[in-house]
């Protein structure tokens, strides 16, 4: 009876701590078994995309080229002019054209004379004058560069001047081998003045 009585109380602790055991071997095959809970990673958000700077409406743009001046027209005058050289040449102007770029004269030219076979109208410097002393300078022909005249003949044609008279010129100038005598056989000098009406006139 005695030792029934004192084996029962060790019993009942082997049995409680059998039974708390088992509950925590329990327990953490519990836990094991389970797998912890997985929270899913936030799916990355694309960034909006920056505005581009809005373009200013009143910038100052470059102004337009203003129009080119139209050209000066071309003006033609009719002249009676004449000119002699003693040495035997006889120039006539009959009429000039005033352009804007060349200056144009329709000459007839003769020579005659006992002393040679033939001159030369412009051996020297020959060009147009405006009244300032602007010299418009001939242009040269290249199968007779100096205006070569047989005795006996005469040569028609047009002279051509490099540059523009000013419209408000009243006179030119003509200078045939500049610096040379008008006696001067192969090479007479002279000048003969040109009447012009300036333009608007």
């Amino acid at each position: 009876m005695t030792m029934a009585s004192n084996a029962s109380p060790r019993a009942a602790v082997a049995l409680a701590v059998a039974a708390t055991l088992l509950a925590a071997g329990c327990s953490d095959r519990a836990t094991d078994a389970t797998p912890p809970a997985v929270t899913p990673a936030p799916a990355p958000v694309a960034a909006a995309p920056t505005p581009a700077p809005a373009v200013a409406s009143n910038v100052p743009t470059a102004p337009a080229p203003a129009p080119a001046p139209a050209p000066a027209a071309e003006r033609q005058l009719p002249l009676s002019v004449q000119g002699v050289a003693s040495a035997g040449l006889t120039v006539r102007v009959k009429g000039i054209e005033l352009g804007p770029d060349a200056t144009v004269l329709t000459v007839s030219a003769s020579f005659a004379s006992q002393l040679t076979n033939w001159t030369q109208m412009a051996s020297g410097d020959t060009y147009l004058q405006d009244a300032d002393g602007n010299k418009l300078m001939l242009k040269r022909v290249e199968d007779n560069r100096y205006l070569k005249i047989k005795n006996g003949d005469t040569m028609e044609g047009r002279l051509v001047f490099l540059g523009a008279v000013p419209p408000s010129a009243t006179q030119v100038k003509l200078v045939l081998n500049e610096g040379s005598p008008q006696d001067d056989p192969n090479s007479p000098g002279l000048t003969i003045d040109l009447p012009l009406k300036p333009a608007g006139s």
